[in-house]
């Protein structure tokens, strides 16, 4: 794409407070059989005491592991994120998936979290025909002018003005095997909560916010679509979709900001729910 196609717009200063700032609180619900979003750990049990181990290790050393190996060990599972007995869903998680939706719905925005392009899954491509984009450049002095999505979400050269809290659920997980593989999942109703801190936004800015979440407006009524999130998303209907929903803000400002945003940048929209 060339450069004369990509919106830009003049940078908002970080230290300039004006327009919009507060904190919205966001639930998010399961609304699939289960959700996985790993922690990048997994856990082994040991099943029964290994009598000798120096020769076990010996063998696996020298690449000779003896098929009675696995009657030692469980099969691996791969877990979730925790604090204090709860689930937890990074707020890095949520602030990409959110950037993600809104690079591929504004028209001429960047791409910052990915840009693999023919890498995708068919099932990406067949749901959101995702264009071929670059990372945007910034710098106040020589590329003062950015991206929507970066101006709102930051890139390498510009902070956020959006914070993103983890999302927490006190709801018990459970655990599945996929290729007999066991993954600690979130069952289909859990409800995680978080908080988002916003700054200096722009009634338009807080609408693309919200388009982000998948709010949206329909016969003047806010509803909120389902978004994929999550591990096994594009392979398994019985994964990875979720609805956010926001808390203690009136309904009619959410409306008139994302009707804002909509008549400013005309987003493109997405059926995530194959």
């Amino acid at each position: 794409m060339s450069q004369s196609h990509i919106q830009r717009s003049e940078y908002t200063p970080r230290n300039r407070v004006s327009g919009f700032s507060g904190i919205i609180n966001v639930e998010m619900t399961v609304v699939s059989d289960y959700l996985h979003v790993g922690s990048g750990e997994y856990s082994v049990e040991v099943l029964k005491p290994i009598s000798d181990v120096d020769k076990l290790v010996d063998q696996a050393l020298k690449g000779d592991i003896p098929n009675e190996v696995n009657n030692f060990f469980s099969q691996e599972m791969y877990l979730m994120n925790h604090y204090e007995g709860k689930t937890v869903i990074p707020g890095s998680t949520i602030k990409g998936m959110v950037r993600t939706r809104l690079e591929l719905a504004i028209p001429g925005s960047c791409y910052i979290v990915d840009s693999r392009g023919s890498n995708y899954s068919p099932r990406y491509k067949s749901i959101f025909k995702p264009e071929h984009k670059k990372s945007d450049r910034f710098d106040p002095e020589d590329y003062p002018n950015v991206c929507p999505v970066c101006n709102l979400l930051g890139n390498s050269g510009l902070a956020s003005r959006v914070n993103f809290s983890d999302f927490v659920s006190s709801d018990k997980t459970d655990v599945i095997k996929i290729s007999n593989v066991g993954y600690e999942v979130a069952k289909k109703g859990a409800r995680f909560s978080g908080k988002v801190v916003y700054n200096s936004l722009s009634k338009e800015e807080l609408g693309m916010l919200f388009y982000g979440f998948g709010i949206r407006v329909q016969n003047g009524r806010v509803l909120s679509k389902v978004q994929l999130l999550g591990r096994f998303k594009y392979e398994d209907k019985r994964f990875g979709r979720v609805t956010f929903s926001i808390g203690a803000v009136n309904s009619s400002d959410v409306i008139s900001s994302i009707q804002a945003f909509q008549t400013k940048y005309r987003p493109r929209d997405f059926k995530e729910d194959w």
